[in-house]
């Protein structure tokens, strides 16, 4: 499992919303099937009014504060804190992602690729609350499971996307399937990874797909905050045109 860091992230800042782009921006590419990750932040009156989607999954975690959701399909939803969305965007949906707080609201969103005989599907939506996740205790560790190891998060793709938190100084050794690839984005604290690579808060890595299945050690310390995702790639290059993706 090859392991690369990247530290090109694009930033940008305007009234009411401000975000970090991971991928993709000028220095980093998508890593298959995941096209883009945003880490943002919402406050009152800003946001992310009606845009247009088509033609993949779209994942949203919600960090702290909340989300107000509302698309053309008919959804209405409030996303707190540790809460999941799911859309599928299929053939096209309009959707709109607006504070749901007083406060700041911040979180990620992550874009999955679809294979394009999929991207022609109805779309989809899925809420889920921060106590209808799995969670996990792991020898220090507290595994947060998004989707994959029971998480009733339905993707069309199959992967894993876990926010890991140590609550201890200790390793954690993940099983890796063959043929997976994805990332890793540190939200806080430090640690290393595989035992050769340090690891602090804003750092993004990509962990690309091995033919066999792979052990992958990451050692923290107390407050080391991580989100690892990882699936299996779709093997068709998408095509980017703005929020669709073809």
């Amino acid at each position: 499992m090859a392991l690369v860091k990247f530290d090109g992230q694009n930033h940008s800042a305007m009234m009411g919303k401000n975000l970090i782009r991971l991928f993709p921006n000028y220095h980093v590419s998508y890593i298959d099937p995941f096209l883009f990750l945003d880490h943002f932040a919402i406050q009152k009156p800003g946001g992310f009014p009606d845009h247009p989607h088509r033609g993949f999954e779209i994942i949203t975690y919600v960090l702290d504060g909340a989300v107000a959701h509302a698309d053309s399909a008919g959804h209405e939803s409030v996303i707190e804190k540790l809460g999941v969305q799911r859309v599928l965007a299929g053939r096209g949906i309009i959707h709109s992602e607006m504070p749901g707080t007083d406060g700041i609201d911040h979180g990620l969103q992550l874009w999955i690729n679809l294979p394009r005989a999929e991207k022609k599907l109805d779309p989809e939506y899925q809420e889920l609350r921060p106590n209808e996740l799995p969670v996990e205790a792991i020898k220090g560790i507290r595994i947060r499971h998004l989707v994959g190891s029971d998480s009733p998060v339905a993707m069309r793709r199959p992967m894993s996307y876990q926010d890991l938190v140590w609550e201890s100084d200790t390793e954690h050794v993940m099983d890796i399937p063959g043929g997976y690839q994805g990332f890793i984005y540190v939200l806080a604290g430090a640690g290393q990874l595989n035992s050769e690579q340090s690891a602090e808060k804003g750092d993004l890595f990509f962990l690309t797909g091995e033919e066999d299945a792979q052990k992958f050690r990451v050692t923290g310390e107390v407050g080391f905050r991580m989100v690892i995702a990882i699936g299996q790639p779709v093997g068709e290059r998408p095509i980017f045109n703005g929020s669709f993706v073809d």
